[in-house]
């Protein structure tokens, strides 16, 4: 690590003990890592737990909820008895709408203007003026916040379905890598401490955030019989000494537990 760099002897509790163990204390500070795995592994779940932990901490945090609404994710971790009030979120669920885009049609998702949890769990009300979701509308809606008061944790759930929705999605990959560069520089530059979720790529094939992130932390999940076996690995962890090894882990009433 750079000794100069007044982040880089920091780290962040991610909320998880036993990662923050195998992190050799917990994330470097300020900057961006990802957290691949398949439908079902756990992904949102642990980034809510390092939201949670910043709030435990008095900090602003943010959550871009792509993949669920803000309502169903409130919903998911009611038996935990998780108060996600606090969580402001860009929520990307607000409706969709289709466009007819080289003789195909193509579905787009909408982003409403950043809200609490809560507020936007209780609204019903889907505003006209809601914009299209993508990697370059998230940056600007972020820059405007940040302005006033800024985060120090951000989850992006997930890059994958921003992608998806995006009009650009397939249009450029350049433009895309570019698109995603700038974020995760912008966030960065601001001393955030963000984890983008995304589902495993293609083998052989790496995607922009894997390469522009400072980490990776792979979660698995295989059915045994009846039985569903999950696994945390750190794929890498650049400049920071971590464990490398596969540990099972479990998910309680407390979230995700390492054993």
């Amino acid at each position: 690590m750079n000794a100069a760099d007044p982040l880089a002897e920091r780290r962040v509790g991610t909320g998880i003990p036993g990662l923050d163990r195998m992190l050799g204390g917990g994330l470097v500070a300020g900057r961006p890592f990802l957290v691949t795995g398949g439908t079902g592994s756990g992904k949102s779940l642990l980034g809510l737990q390092f939201l949670l932990e910043g709030l435990r901490h008095h900090e602003e945090v943010l959550l871009v909820a792509v993949d669920e609404p803000p309502s169903e994710i409130m919903e998911n971790v009611r038996s935990f008895g998780w108060d996600l009030s606090q969580v402001k979120t860009l929520d990307a669920n607000p409706g969709t709408r289709a466009i007819k885009r080289n003789m195909a049609v193509q579905e787009i998702r909408t982003m409403t203007d950043l809200k609490s949890m809560r507020d936007l769990s209780q609204d019903t009300k889907r505003g006209s003026d809601a914009e299209e979701i993508s990697i370059q509308s998230i940056q600007l809606k972020l820059r405007q916040q940040m302005a006033d008061k800024p985060f120090r944790r951000v989850v992006v759930d997930s890059i994958t379905s921003v992608r998806r929705f995006t009009i650009k999605a397939s249009a450029d990959p350049q433009a895309e890598r570019t698109e995603i560069q700038s974020l995760l520089r912008f966030l960065s530059e601001s001393g955030v401490t963000a984890l983008i979720t995304a589902t495993p790529s293609d083998p052989g094939v790496l995607t922009p955030e894997e390469i522009l992130t400072r980490g990776e932390i792979l979660l698995t999940r295989k059915w045994v019989g009846d039985r569903s076996i999950r696994q945390l690995k750190i794929v890498r962890m650049r400049g920071a000494a971590h464990d490398p090894e596969r540990r099972p882990f479990v998910i309680t009433n407390q979230g995700i537990v390492l054993g």
